[in-house]
């Protein structure tokens, strides 16, 4: 039977041999730890941050069942960052009226708050024309040098000892040169005729461009961003001048339920039949947008309280009136209603405060049973 013997005296002599290889195996063990630590990728200050903006992201994407196309994420992280308070605002109400928020609004809101790429175009060929025209000058300026050093030349051959045939050489280079500046200077006319051209084209497409970027795509109604630019100088101006200006918030009365019922697309018709009974009823200075999702604004400039009250009153009357129905089957959508708030700029007021007092109403019209005008006393 093999047996372990214990020898307290080798015991003794064996510890300083044991010590030094139990402190070189720690020793080895913390240099590893100590480099597997520094093979670790050091993380970026603002890991932390945007990791849990990118998980806050991901739980809007599957409250709200939006596919996380990349569109859709930079607009959700955007708002879940508030960097955007357009942004912000225009998802805070689709949310509170509609209980949620789709991928065609999600669209609507990437497009109008965080796309920029058809302006950057613009610009780049805005530049890049810029470009032509100064390289078009510049050549234009070395031919002049040209031809003026030609002509120093020729002076400078030229003496009262001349013979008739170095005159006749002279004349003829002279002739050519000429000859040679005229033909680059209808060269650089015609294409600064050709550049002038383009430009008028490019700045036709930046109107058109700045134009879009003020328009809602469904309904060809001014959109929320025209709604914010003219509401502050229409306020100024009502102040300076001392005119009664109006403002008016409608909403369209449980719009979900067509959305719902019939699908987006029926959901966009009616929006659009409701755009265009807004331009039909309003005068030219007056301002119609939708400033998101089913609700609507109308900016009234030098209108009376009355007058917009009866105008509302009108519009009201005439959705309530309508027969909607589609298109192929004939089937009836169903009685379509609005509510609407009316205020009038006051004393100290500015957009926002206008924009708040306006929406109050609007709401306690949908408080009140919808398909209401309620006023400011």
């Amino acid at each position: 039977m093999h047996g372990f013997s214990w020898n307290s005296s080798s015991c003794a002599r064996g510890k300083p041999r044991i010590g030094k290889i139990i402190m070189s195996k720690l020793h080895d063990h913390c240099a590893d730890a100590m480099q597997q630590q520094d093979e670790q990728p050091v993380r970026h200050p603002e890991f932390k941050i945007t990791r849990k903006l990118a998980d806050e992201v991901l739980e809007l994407v599957d409250t709200h069942h939006t596919p996380p196309f990349p569109r859709t994420y930079e607009v959700w992280y955007t708002y879940a960052a508030g960097s955007n308070e357009l942004v912000t605002n225009q998802i805070d109400m689709t949310i509170r009226n509609a209980g949620s928020l789709n991928t065609y609004e999600i669209d609507q809101i990437h497009g109008e708050y965080l796309s920029s790429n058809g302006q950057e175009d613009i610009n780049s060929t805005i530049q890049s024309e810029l470009d032509s025209i100064l390289k078009l000058i510049q050549e234009h300026l070395s031919c002049n040098e040209d031809f003026s050093g030609s002509l120093d030349r020729t002076m400078a051959n030229l003496n009262d000892s001349s013979s008739p045939a170095q005159l006749r050489k002279t004349i003829e280079l002279l002739i050519t040169d000429n000859k040679k500046m005229r033909a680059e200077t209808t060269k650089l006319t015609d294409n600064l005729e050709q550049s002038k051209s383009q430009i008028q084209e490019i700045r036709e497409e930046l109107a058109e461009a700045r134009e879009n970027e003020m328009r809602d795509p469904v309904t060809s109604l001014g959109n929320r961003r025209l709604f914010e630019t003219s509401l502050a100088r229409i306020i100024k101006e009502a102040k300076s001048y001392e005119s009664e200006t109006c403002l008016a918030f409608i909403d369209i009365d449980h719009f979900k339920r067509v959305n719902d019922t019939f699908g987006h697309t029926v959901g966009d018709q009616v929006l659009k039949y409701f755009g265009s009974l807004l331009i039909k009823n309003v005068k030219g200075q007056d301002i119609c947008v939708r400033y998101g999702g089913e609700e609507f604004a109308v900016i009234l400039p030098d209108t009376k309280f009355a007058n917009a009250r009866l105008l509302m009153e009108s519009i009201r009357a005439q959705i309530e009136a309508s027969n909607l129905m589609l298109s192929k089957s004939n089937k009836p959508i169903g009685r379509i209603t609005a509510s609407f708030g009316l205020v009038k700029v006051c004393e100290g007021d500015d957009p926002k405060k206008l924009v708040q007092r306006a929406d109050t109403k609007l709401y306690e019209a949908k408080n009140s049973g919808r398909n209401c005008i309620v006023c400011e006393d």
